[in-house]
């Protein structure tokens, strides 16, 4: 089953977005402060873009976007397609892999800006080996290092203490262990009950890369640790 595809999880999206409004407040005012001066955006992992801001979508010229959900297509363009066309922002939706594409991608579009939007954390789940997924994602830093690139993705998840309530965003930088003091005196704001589960990104984004640490109450007694962040191109 794909845990981010398919009717059963946009239904949950749709009918949710009142509980992850904070979260995805918290995701867009980071977004929007960010300094993008690209023309490109490629964004993997679209899904029916749920928690990204169209404001920020429309401040790029052109968006090629793919999801392996034939329904995140659709469902995207009936989020935002309109008031992007407004902006004169130019869509292109593609059904399939768009991790399987990213070396053509980096080739081809050069000066595009690279998001992954919340589908990094979900690699665990595949079915490979927990050490395959982790080399997978860590060669991710080599294939992207001719870009600018970055990624909310999930660091960890499991249940919460009733009644938490979620903390305010926090920023660190890349690279935080759970087990550090300062990684359980985050899952502690958050209300997390042992044992929560590793979606294996500690090492996505480059170590020291500023980040943000939003809580995202996924459903009733469940959480999220997301992680945002993202880093410019290699300097050749």
């Amino acid at each position: 089953m794909n845990l981010t595809g398919g009717w059963h999880w946009h239904w949950r999206a749709w009918r949710s977005q009142d509980r992850w409004a904070a979260a995805s407040a918290q995701i867009s005012e980071w977004l929007m402060v960010q300094t993008l001066p690209r023309q490109q955006l490629v964004l993997i992992g679209a899904s029916a873009g749920w928690m990204l801001p169209t404001a920020w979508l429309a401040q790029f010229n052109e968006i090629h976007a793919w999801d392996i959900d034939p329904l995140a297509a659709p469902l995207f363009r009936w989020r935002h397609e309109r008031d992007l066309k407004r902006q004169g922002t130019a869509l292109h939706l593609h059904t399939g892999d768009g991790l399987a594409r990213l070396p053509e991608a980096v080739k081809t579009m050069p000066d595009a800006f690279f998001w992954f939007d919340n589908v990094l954390g979900q690699l665990r789940f595949t079915g490979d080996s927990l050490d395959a997924v982790g080399h997978r994602l860590q060669a991710l830093q080599n294939t992207l290092k001719p870009v600018a690139w970055g990624s909310v993705h999930d660091r960890m998840s499991g249940r919460t203490a009733p009644g938490s309530a979620l903390p305010l965003a926090h920023r660190c930088a890349a690279g935080l262990a759970m087990e550090s003091p300062e990684g359980q005196d985050w899952l502690q704001k958050i209300g997390a009950i042992s044992p929560w589960l590793d979606h294996l990104t500690e090492h996505v984004l480059p170590e020291g890369t500023p980040v943000q640490y939003t809580a995202w109450p996924f459903k009733p007694g469940y959480a999220h640790w997301l992680e945002m962040g993202w880093t410019s191109a290699a300097k050749p």
